[in-house]
């Protein structure tokens, strides 16, 4: 099978870092309650900031230098590798353009980390497309929104749950998880059908 992976809160706890940072900036630098919706797939959507606090926010957090990788990615990436299955990179990082650095972070990142990949599409806001190019039978992703695009399209979906981000209702297209454990054990499971 062909598996289209995402890389922030999927591959990469940066989400965590991000939700945190947003915290502590809305908290401390603007000094207010600026959330508006906590379940928001991308942390900038969830607060109500203006266009200066997001760009001063996102020139402060965006480039982490110290995130990891989650546990277990080494381990099921390599299972899955050796089951034969296409590994594929589908991730929006690098869209903002004060992300100068964040292709090569990711890179060096999974180079130490010695996860390996098959390919990668970095700059994809729009996931479907590349999926329906790839025939992407399965994707992983942590936003809700293209989960529910992929299965609406008949790819399976792997929700990576994570946060306090929306529940989804599952179906034979889409399935939520919150560890590479489970991961392992759907793509088994469909793979075996």
């Amino acid at each position: 099978m062909k598996i289209g992976i995402d890389l922030d809160g999927v591959v990469f706890d940066t989400e965590m870092w991000w939700a945190t940072y947003a915290e502590l900036y809305d908290c401390i630098q603007l000094n207010r309650n600026s959330l508006k919706n906590k379940t928001e797939p991308r942390v900038q959507d969830g607060y109500d900031w203006s266009d200066s606090e997001l760009n001063e926010y996102l020139d402060r957090y965006l480039e982490l230098k110290e995130f990891n990788v989650l546990a277990g990615v080494k381990e099921v990436v390599d299972l899955l590798k050796n089951d034969g299955h296409e590994l594929i990179v589908i991730t929006a990082r690098g869209c903002l353009g004060n992300s100068k650095n964040a292709l090569s972070d990711a890179m060096n990142k999974l180079e130490k980390e010695d996860v390996k990949f098959d390919k990668y599409y970095w700059n994809q806001k729009e996931k479907l497309e590349i999926c329906k190019k790839e025939k992407i039978d399965v994707m992983i992703d942590d936003n809700y929104h293209i989960c529910e695009a992929m299965a609406n399209a008949g790819i399976n979906a792997v929700y990576f749950h994570s946060l306090n981000r929306k529940h989804l209702v599952e179906n034979d297209k889409l399935k939520e998880v919150s560890n590479w454990g489970e991961v392992y054990r759907y793509i088994k499971e469909i793979n075996e059908k």
